[in-house]
């Protein structure tokens, strides 16, 4: 058929991969539940959401409030207040290290100022500068003292916020 020796061309064709980290929270440990404490302008706040990362590499948690502190309907009187403010403390736990940060529920809210503010990205959020896999130790903690003579007074009622917390890889 073909006359002569046949033809042998070597081509080079790099081929390169990666694997991307994975980032999230454990099954079963992303920070839920609720908590409700009777007369909290009488004994205060103090409450604890447990969760566990699941992340391969740097991440970052973020937390926004909807009402930016307990708020309840109603009218409110001369000298008397339908928002409680309250602290939000975020605890991050990896393999070699940890980051933690306060802020008040009235800085969780859309143009406030908070270290951990709005939706998780590779830019927003508490960052934790390690993997963290299987490690304990991490949550968002609410608290808030006992109210004083001197704090405005609170319209009878049931106060709620909801945070609503986010994750994301973040090399």
């Amino acid at each position: 058929m073909g006359q002569g020796s046949p033809n042998e061309i070597a081509l080079s064709i790099p081929v390169k991969a990666s694997v991307g980290g994975r980032c999230g929270f454990k099954a079963g440990t992303a920070p839920s539940g609720t908590y409700n404490q009777p007369n909290f302008d009488v004994t205060g706040l103090n409450h604890d959401f447990v969760f566990e990362l699941d992340c391969t590499g740097p991440s970052r948690v973020a937390v926004v409030s909807t009402n930016g502190g307990l708020k309840t309907g109603g009218t409110v009187p001369a000298g008397y207040t339908t928002l409680a403010p309250y602290t939000v403390a975020l605890n991050l736990v990896g393999s070699s290290t940890t980051a933690t940060a306060n802020c008040l529920a009235a800085t969780l809210v859309t143009g406030s100022t908070c270290s951990f503010l709005g939706t998780a990205s590779t830019t927003v959020g508490l960052r934790l500068a390690a993997s963290s896999l299987n490690q304990t130790g991490s949550y968002l903690r609410v608290t808030a003292p006992p109210y004083t003579a001197a704090s405005p007074q609170l319209v009878a009622g049931s106060y709620a916020d909801t945070l609503t917390v986010t994750i994301s890889a973040s090399p």
